[in-house]
């Protein structure tokens, strides 16, 4: 078993449910992180809980106020040099109407969506082109990839539009050993979603479990082995790829 080679990993979103997984598992790698999210009680238990297993930075800061999260993320680059990259921020469990949606939806979707996930890159990419070496995962959904029962168009718009970008940034980055990849995950049982789900009247919970080839949510477990994979350096020759991990929602 090859061992991984020890790097610095930026996860943005990291208090995030998923990504909090992916943090432990780079941990147990002994990878170097820096956590970056705003809320700075989560982002201390869970540096807390991973101290124990290799060097943690955290950092409090909101992705979606571009101009502070740029110079925060400059002075990440300049001081850490991070080769991974996670975007982990974005998601919505609101069922809303075409006809109801607002342009404020829209405006909100991307800037949480689309354009985070591109100040990152844009601030973090350059250096690992530099160095030679670059890993940049970002997170999309199955509702980007075909249509949703468990959001809306604004949503369903801006995981596609993650999607083109990050193929179009794969493009340009393909010839310096940074690589870009989209992981498209379906329904996660996340604390938030499955909040959601909960909610719901049992018969709104049975509906939507029926929509699901496998009839339930994925765990968060089951929604970080294929990040892992595009973080690692095996992942080398794949870029501009989306990998699907929704129980056979989208195929």
């Amino acid at each position: 078993m090859t061992v991984p080679t020890p790097r610095t990993a930026l996860l943005v979103g990291a208090a995030g449910g998923i990504l909090r997984e992916v943090a432990l598992k780079l941990a147990e790698e002994g990878h170097t992180l820096v956590l970056f999210d705003r809320d700075a009680d989560a982002l201390n238990r869970l540096a807390e809980r991973l101290a124990p297993l290799t060097k943690v930075e955290t950092v409090v800061g909101d992705i979606t106020d571009i101009a502070a999260a740029g110079r925060q993320l400059t002075d990440i680059v300049e001081q850490f040099a991070p080769s991974i990259l996670v975007n982990g921020v974005g998601g919505d469990t609101r069922v809303i109407g075409y006809a109801d949606l607002t342009t404020d939806h829209f405006d909100q979707s991307f800037l949480e969506n689309v354009v985070s996930s591109w100040i990152a890159v844009k601030v973090c990419a350059p250096r690992m082109a530099a160095d030679g070496y670059g890993r940049i995962v970002n997170f999309a959904s199955a509702g980007g990839r075909t249509y949703s029962h468990f959001n809306n168009a604004a949503y369903v718009a801006a995981k596609a539009a993650v999607i083109g970008m990050t193929k179009q940034m794969a493009y340009e980055l393909a010839p310096t050993g940074v690589v870009l990849n989209v992981v498209a995950h379906g329904p996660i049982a996340t604390e938030r979603v499955a909040g959601a789900f909960e909610r719901r009247n049992p018969a709104q919970r049975e509906a939507v479990l029926s929509r699901l080839p496998m009839g339930r949510y994925g765990s968060v477990a089951e929604a970080v082995g294929s990040v892992l994979h595009l973080c690692s350096e095996s992942a080398g020759y794949s870029t501009g790829s989306v990998i699907d991990i929704n129980g056979g929602l989208y195929m």
